[in-house]
């Protein structure tokens, strides 16, 4: 019987000039038989501090059972093991001009540990350093230094980092091929900025070679959060599919799910299990018996 291994994690610390800003990448590679050559696509996945062991234990559970393809994911965090190390910084990284500051926002985190924003730093509107990082620099490392595709790359993002990956799939849609968004930032106590730039696209006629899964939680809209009920989650992702579906833009290939019963802090797991499977599954076999 031939050895199969998996790869450690590799952690690379990547000071950026794009953002001025030091990330903090993970890399995890899939099952591997002794002496394979094969090469994989590759998954990158924002907020990576909160969800890349959440992504790496699910990811591999599929991959080994054969419901997915195998895939390396890179996880782009900030340093340190603090989970929420990226909760004040992914304000600036995540959004577009397009999308309003929220004035009442705290520069810093009431739990220890997180970086905040110094006086007179950039708060917002940075998507477009942050994708220019992933583009010019983040992807030639990991393609130079990994055995993935080149160009087979996915973008996996969650609530304000859904919407950076809608806002890179209108804006740069040659910097993807495969899209997982869940619970995406699109609208704001009625500005529709993630729709009107959907709308823009479109109106544009071009083409979007691209597969695009989406999912929400039914109770997202109900939250007692202000910050959560406000965007309008559930409606919003229901208006972007229907504008989608509508428009019938040459290339896209888009499913759209709706999760009884999860709230934006429940669907994020549920909507990556499901989101994998659409964007990689099912696969040949299981690597342990192809």
């Amino acid at each position: 019987m031939p050895m199969f291994h998996i790869p450690d994690v590799a952690l690379h610390l990547i000071e950026s000039k794009q953002v001025a800003q030091v990330y903090r990448v993970q890399v995890m590679q899939p099952l591997q038989k002794a002496g394979e050559v094969e090469r994989f696509p590759a998954l990158y996945l924002t907020d990576a501090n909160l969800s890349f062991d959440m992504a790496k234990g699910i990811s591999h559970l599929l991959q080994v059972s054969g419901q997915v393809r195998r895939y390396i994911v890179v996880g782009i965090g900030y340093p340190g093991e603090n989970p929420f190390a990226g909760s004040v910084l992914r304000c600036r990284d995540f959004t577009s001009p397009r999308r309003p500051a929220i004035a009442d926002l705290p520069r810093s985190s009431p739990i220890a540990g997180v970086p905040g924003l110094e006086d007179g730093a950039k708060q917002w509107h940075g998507a477009a350093q942050f994708l220019a990082f992933i583009r010019d620099e983040l992807i030639p490392l990991i393609e130079g230094t990994y055995p993935v595709i080149p160009g087979d790359r996915a973008y996996a993002g969650y609530s304000m980092g859904g919407g950076l990956g809608l806002h890179a799939l209108f804006s740069q849609p040659d910097l993807f091929t495969r899209y997982l968004i869940a619970s995406p930032s699109l609208s704001y106590d009625g500005n529709d900025y993630g729709l009107d730039e959907a709308r823009e696209f479109i109106a544009a006629g071009k083409r979007l070679d691209a597969r695009v899964f989406t999912a929400v939680g039914e109770l997202e809209e109900l939250d007692a959060d202000e910050s959560v009920a406000r965007p309008r989650f559930v409606s919003s992702v229901c208006r972007l599919a229907a504008l989608l579906r509508k428009a019938q833009i040459p290339g896209l290939d888009l499913s759209c799910r709706i999760f009884p019963g999860e709230t934006h802090a429940s669907v994020w797991p549920i909507a990556f299990t499901h989101g994998v499977q659409a964007l990689y599954g099912p696969a040949a076999a299981s690597p342990l018996r192809a």
